[in-house]
């Protein structure tokens, strides 16, 4: 038999999975192309790299024995090889089929073979394009051939790998969303390939991790003095993080992109607040509407759960509904062990006449210890003041904050009433199965030292204008919905029996417009949008209830990790690599030692800028050397410098209206020069491989 000529064909590599679903005109035999092999046929010439399809088909019409063996041995590519001749109505009949190995391999096999295949049914797909290229085989030909079409090599087995269009970034920094988009892509939460970046194999990718970093400034990277982020696109490319050891493997999968911060000329919003809120579109913001439509709500609908209470800070009652009784034996007995629980009380149920639904409101002063209570207010359904004291605490104040509290020196002489009373008060008056209501109650049952199981709070049932986690404030509420006034007089302060009505009178309205009241329909959690693809998400920040850390179960699909500071961060991401998603974490030292913010805490621990930065240098090096390959690490800055924006915020809170609007037009200048510093961020890609 003539050795086949040589062809001169350019190899062909195989097409992408997107390129397949949006382009149905591709060549269907494209689909099924797979790296190239040479073949080596009788008489020492070689075949050209041409798909599997192509060498089976040639091994279909190849007579000579020693021809097919090689043939066949060849295409194996050193996999499993059955050949087998089954004797069917006296005609001897070998079927070929080809199939991809886990490792890109092909293995072929008779077509008996398939009474021993296990797993998975056996898939045949017929092409009439195959047909046609074929032909009917010889009639001289003692055996007939059937071709089963080798399936596409996985997309999981090769690596991942991105790679930044360099003209997109050039143009403009990125936004908060384009890093948020990204991470709803990589999760299928979306098909909507990002312009900036190309990822190839998003499908193997194993882990993301979302690092918010404040505190980085261009000098951080090596960058000219009173440079920005924004002018040196550049030098980022190779000027990285210097705490960051240039030896590491990891700078050569490190990409660094300049970023802006939410905002707008003369404004600076939260980067972790836009990142964690998605914005919905209009047929999801009806179907959520329409959704919320439905149902006719009593006060029991608009109880805060479980997880709400945690996430809130609230104080968790025993008794509360959904607490898991593993989860209430760890607290019973931290509650009777922990000295940070001396003298908390709970409520108790007991059967009582008349109202079972109350809003309740306290005003605090600053003492030494921090805050203590100076007056408590409460209030029936009907919005009739049923009880009302002042409160004189065991510790010296140091601060009336009279025009907050409403309290002032004056006021507190000669009073007797101490906390302990006021809580015996209450325990004669409440019953567990009573509904307590109040704006952002838990502060109010902290300070109080007192434990509630049933809840409603209208920071909560009803929404900010900008969505959530912003809270909207009670005086807010009252103006925009029940026409009122409050907290209107700067001199005497707030007034807690004032609050607490105006608290009842929104939950009522609430009541009786629907769950739709009041509520922005425009944005949705980015973690209980993702749970919707299986993803498992894991946040860690300081702002996570310590409760919650004792009785949170870890069943679900979102969790959060309260991180005392950055290494605990980096710990709760290193224990939990293999029980997560996406995790998204707060990181602080640097904002902390930079003075961006001031720390909760006054034993954080500041550190140095030098030793803050070198300890973000080192934690970044040991978590990429720790996590699996196939991991994303996402650092984002989220801002630039704020503390010339703080500073002008301070001073415009206090003034009153008509001088802030005054102030802000003389100063638009300024304002916008502190915005653009304080917008002008940064953000790191890394991918292990």
């Amino acid at each position: 038999m003539q050795p086949f000529p040589v062809y001169s064909a350019s190899p062909v590599t195989s097409p992408t999975k997107p390129d397949l679903q949006h382009n149905p005109k591709v060549d269907q035999e494209q689909q099924y192309m797979t790296s190239a092999l040479d073949l080596v046929v009788p008489g020492g010439a070689e075949f050209p790299k041409k798909s599997v399809r192509s060498q089976v088909a040639r091994l279909s019409i190849s007579e000579a024995d020693i021809a097919k063996n090689d043939l066949v041995a060849k295409l194996s590519g050193g996999s499993q090889v059955e050949w087998q001749e089954t004797n069917m109505c006296s005609t001897a009949t070998s079927t070929i089929v080809a199939s991809s190995s886990a490792n890109g391999g092909t293995a072929i096999s008779s077509g008996s073979a398939d009474q021993n295949l296990t797993g998975s049914k056996r898939r045949r797909r017929r092409s009439s394009a195959l047909h046609n290229s074929l032909g009917k085989l010889k009639q001289g030909n003692s055996s007939s051939s059937s071709l089963a079409v080798p399936n596409k090599k996985k997309k999981a087995s090769k690596p991942v790998a991105f790679k930044l269009n360099e003209k997109a970034n050039q143009k403009k920094p990125l936004s908060i969303k384009d890093i948020r988009d990204l991470v709803q892509y990589i999760f299928h939460d979306t098909n909507n390939s990002p312009n900036w970046i190309t990822i190839e194999n998003r499908a193997a990718l194993k882990q993301v991790i979302v690092l918010f970093t404040p505190g980085l400034l261009p000098e951080d990277f090596n960058l000219p003095k009173d440079s920005t982020f924004n002018e040196n696109f550049q030098l980022l490319r190779t000027n990285h993080f210097r705490s960051i050891d240039t030896n590491e493997q990891m700078c050569k999968q490190i990409y660094n992109i300049p970023l802006s911060a939410p905002g707008s000329k003369c404004s600076l919003f939260s980067a972790y607040n836009s990142f964690v809120n998605v914005g919905l579109s209009k047929k999801e913001r009806f179907a959520k509407l329409e959704q919320l439509n439905k149902k006719k709500i009593t006060v029991y609908d608009l109880l805060m759960n479980i997880d709400d209470l945690l996430y809130n800070n609230y104080p968790i009652h025993l008794d509360t509904p959904g607490l898991i009784d593993d989860y209430r034996n760890v607290l019973a007995k931290k509650y009777q062990t922990d000295v940070e629980y001396k003298g908390w009380v709970d409520t108790v149920e007991f059967e009582h006449d008349g109202c079972h639904t109350f809003a309740l409101d306290c005003e605090m002063c600053l003492s030494e210890n921090g805050y203590v209570l100076t007056r408590v207010s409460v209030v029936d359904f009907e919005c009739n003041l049923i009880y009302d004291r002042l409160v004189k605490p065991d510790v010296p104040i140091v601060d009336y904050l009279t025009r907050y509290s409403g309290i002032t020196e004056e006021k507190l002489i000669g009073v007797t009433t101490k906390l302990a009373d006021v809580q015996q008060d209450l325990l004669k008056m409440i019953s567990s199965k009573d509904v307590l209501i109040g704006h952002s109650l838990q502060s109010d049952l902290n300070i109080l030292k007192m434990r509630h199981p049933t809840v409603i709070d209208t920071s909560i049932i009803y929404e900010h204008k900008a969505g959530p986690p912003f809270k909207p404030a009670l005086k807010y509420l009252a103006e925009e919905y029940l026409k009122k006034q409050i907290q209107n007089n700067d001199a005497n302060g707030h007034d807690s029996f004032e609050d607490a009505m105006a608290c009842m009178e929104l939950t009522k309205m609430k009541i009786v417009n629907g769950l739709t009241f009041g509520v922005g329909i425009n944005t949705e959690s980015l973690f209980q949008r993702l749970t919707r693809q299986g993803v498992k998400s894991i946040t860690l920040n300081d702002s996570t209830s310590r409760q919650g850390q004792l009785i949170k179960p870890p069943a679900g699909l979102e969790t959060s990790l309260r991180c005392e500071d950055d290494e605990d961060v980096i710990q709760g991401i290193l224990e939990n690599i293999n029980g997560g998603n996406l995790f998204v974490g707060r990181m602080r030292e640097l904002e902390y030692a930079r003075e961006f913010v001031k720390s909760k805490t006054e034993d954080q621990g500041i550190k140095s800028v030098e030793e803050a930065t070198k300890n973000l240098g080192d934690r970044l090096q040991r978590l990429y050397a720790a996590c699996p390959a196939s991991t994303m690490i996402i650092v984002c800055s989220g801002n630039g410098d704020p503390r010339d924006w703080v500073k002008l915020m301070e001073e415009f809170n206090e003034l009153n209206k008509e001088e802030k609007a005054t102030a802000r037009k003389e100063r638009e200048a300024e304002i916008q020069n502190a915005v653009s510093k304080a917008r002008d961020a940064v953000t790191l890609l890394m991918l292990k491989q």
